[in-house]
């Protein structure tokens, strides 16, 4: 089935009032967090795609996303960057989408407008937006999580974890952040978005702390089992590992004291992140035991089921 630009297969997959989960690349997900988010439950839940971009070019260029050869069964493959869509039932009953979007760099408009036939066609209940952004937070706090919820209620125990309010950031944005408000206020659709806030003096290819907070939450809504997502173990010996690299940097623990104090009294925050600046020290330091980090959690990510 054609839907504006996406082509879409529901022929094996009868979908009712799905809860769509999104994730924007590269905008809005440093550390990786949402691309391990839709990963794992696309395990979990055993999704399978379903749709992609008929024709990805007219919205990416190749010599900023690059194509990929690939080495499958020992078989060459070459694989274009696209949009992908996948479908998985939840324990709970609900049907899920998971939304891999890859920010266009050309035809935007036509972009988000095919983004909303497709959402309208598949006859979205609920359209959720997940992602990740450095804060002035220490790595020694459970991660905070900010965003926002329209259309429905959610459950105590989730308006606990998630810190839910409308946001006064002004400043550059994704064209594709327009998503979230038109499927709201066009499809008048359920809305929730998530942004789990890193710790902005650490930066690692793959923050699986800030994907196993966001799993988490997922998994309560959701009502699904948290053993099967290995991500929480691996987040949490990745955070370890921080406190044994700081330990000489006297420097930098006074930056984390720091953050803790703020974090600790709730009050408003005397900075942030656009205005502190780490010594040229520091951020040698860190490059180190980012890079020593990253080589850590690979192999145990291997070990742990091939991430």
């Amino acid at each position: 089935m054609r839907i504006c630009d996406f082509n879409i297969d529901t022929d094996r997959f009868d979908l009712t009032a799905p809860h769509c989960i999104v994730m924007l690349r590269p905008w809005i997900n440093v550390g990786n967090v949402g691309h391990i988010v839709l990963k794992r439950l696309s395990r979990v839940y055993g999704a399978r795609k379903i749709g992609q971009l008929e024709k990805p070019s007219k919205f990416y260029d190749y010599t900023r996303y690059r194509p990929q050869i690939q080495i499958v069964n020992g078989e060459r493959r070459f694989r274009l960057p696209n949009t992908d869509l996948l479908a998985a039932s939840t324990p709970k009953g609900h049907d899920l989408l998971l939304l891999r979007l890859l920010e266009p760099h050309s035809w935007a408009e036509d972009f988000n407008d095919s983004v909303i036939e497709t959402m309208r066609s598949l006859d979205v209940e609920r359209y959720i937006l997940v992602g990740s952004m450095y804060d002035s937070v220490p790595h020694s706090r459970p991660l905070k999580i900010t965003g926002s919820a329209k259309g429905w209620k959610p459950p105590d125990n989730f308006i606990q974890k998630v810190r839910l309010g409308s946001s006064s950031y002004q400043g550059p944005t994704s064209i594709v952040s327009q998503l979230t408000e038109r499927v709201r206020t066009e499809m008048q659709i359920q809305t929730l978005s998530m942004i789990v806030h890193l710790p902005m003096y650490l930066k690692v290819d793959e923050d699986y702390a800030g994907a196993a907070r966001l799993l988490s939450i997922l998994a309560e809504l959701y009502q699904s089992p948290t053993d099967e997502m290995p991500e929480i173990a691996i987040g949490e010996t990745q955070y370890r590992q921080i406190d044994t690299a700081l330990a000489d940097n006297h420097r930098l623990k006074e930056l984390v004291a720091r953050f803790e104090k703020e974090y600790d009294s709730e009050d408003e925050r005397a900075a942030t992140p656009s205005n502190i600046e780490l010594t040229p020290e520091i951020e040698r330091f860190l490059e180190n035991v980012a890079r020593h980090i990253d080589d850590d959690i690979e192999d145990e990510s291997r070990s742990s089921g091939g991430m």
